[in-house]
């Protein structure tokens, strides 16, 4: 082959133009060779460093390393707000309540818009928030939008109700869902697992614990410290925080029934005052106080608004005198702002807290923690004392 033809290797015809792709003697297909249109010499192939080095592939990687550099600064920004956050987790700011919902739950606007509600009676149980939802009406607007979708309270076999025994209930078959005011344990999960399906917990509503002693008692507050140590049996008189020479009776649900003293405490313990005397529910507790001179107790907001026999007290964090009142306008108000910002250290939750096993049950469970956050139903959960999350 020269400058300006192409020998055919199976003919030998050597006069093929440079550009012809078949020999013109024999037609047979030509080895042509691959030219550099500027230099009519073969193009090399190129290196990684000739592709590294194009303009389009600089601008990629300066966008690449734009991105990198972004998510590492979002990134530290985002653990440090976290580490320095001082309430921490399960404390409910004052701006979208929204954020303590599941993002899986799908929100309605009446409990007559909720899908899948099953037929048929269902048990549940627990304490007695249920019956402060019952009493604003919450039973009554469910049987009204949904008639074949029946509730049957049911109590343990001991006649003790209670969030604790109604978890329990829920977990052994004996109810479809209750209603709990505080996250499920280790435990709990535990012991679901052990019979084959998984717990759900739901929130529904903000909820506080509120402390209430005989009227008799007079004194500006008293801290979260100082009331566990009464209820551990380390305070026995009201003159040892600021209050009158009286002796200390403490009241509370019994903690084998209720979780209310265990999370006063913080702590499951067995350290318990040998003072203590324990009473049905929060109605018991209201009357036993305000007949009891030196008595006190604590329970949910519903059962203490409005009440007169008795006195709401103050709380602070830790051991600090900074109180911050729950109850306000001479008992027949709370304040709303201390619990969503959560400068009143007795602040919770609401849960429904249902099986997760593929059956009727868990439909049921679903169904009721719906209607409780349709606007309607939260609507209804205010009404009952509690506090909406939507």
């Amino acid at each position: 082959m020269n400058n300006e033809f192409i020998v055919c290797k199976h003919c030998g015809y050597d006069t093929n133009p440079i550009t012809a792709t078949q020999c013109l003697k024999c037609g047979q297909k030509l080895n042509v060779p691959v030219k550099n249109i500027n230099t009519d010499t073969q193009l090399k192939p190129k290196s990684l460093g000739d592709w590294l080095f194009t303009p389009w592939m600089i601008w990629l990687g300066c966008g690449l390393l734009f991105v990198l550099v972004s998510g590492s600064i979002y990134s530290l920004f985002s653990t440090s707000s976290s580490v320095n956050n001082p309430n921490g987790a399960g404390v409910y700011s004052s701006g979208d309540s929204n954020q303590n919902i599941p993002p899986d739950v799908k929100l309605y606007d009446s409990i007559k818009d909720i899908p899948k509600v099953p037929e048929g009676t269902f048990n549940y149980g627990g304490g007695g928030s249920l019956a402060a939802l019952s009493a604003a009406g919450l039973n009554d607007a469910i049987t009204k939008n949904h008639p074949n979708f029946r509730l049957r309270f049911t109590e343990p076999r001991d006649g003790k109700p209670g969030g604790k025994k109604g978890v329990n209930m829920v977990i052994n078959g004996y109810v479809s869902f209750t209603l709990y005011a505080a996250p499920l344990k280790d435990e709990h999960y535990n012991k679901a697992r052990e019979r084959g399906f998984q717990l759900k917990q739901i929130p529904v509503a903000l909820d506080a614990i509120v402390v209430f002693t005989h009227p008799g008692i007079n004194i500006p507050g008293i801290s979260v410290e100082q009331l566990q140590d009464i209820y551990e049996g380390k305070l026995t008189n009201w003159k040892d925080v600021g209050g009158p020479d009286v002796s200390i009776v403490p009241f509370t649900r019994n903690p084998k029934a209720s979780n209310l003293l265990n999370e006063l405490l913080g702590q499951e313990t067995e350290q318990y005052s040998s003072r203590l005397q324990f009473i049905r529910n929060a109605t018991e507790a209201v009357r036993k106080v305000g007949s009891t001179p030196g008595g006190i107790s604590f329970a949910g907001v519903a059962p203490v608004v409005g009440q007169q026999t008795i006195r709401p007290l103050a709380i602070a964090k830790g051991n600090s005198q900074e109180y911050v009142q729950l109850v306000i306008d001479n008992g027949k108000q709370i304040n709303t702002t201390a619990i969503r910002d959560s400068s009143y250290p007795l602040s919770r939750r609401q849960f429904v807290v249902y099986r997760e096993d593929g059956t009727i049950d868990q439909l049921a469970g679903e169904a009721y923690a719906n209607m409780l956050l349709s606007k309607e139903g939260q609507q209804i959960v205010e009404k009952a004392g509690f506090f909406p999350l939507r």
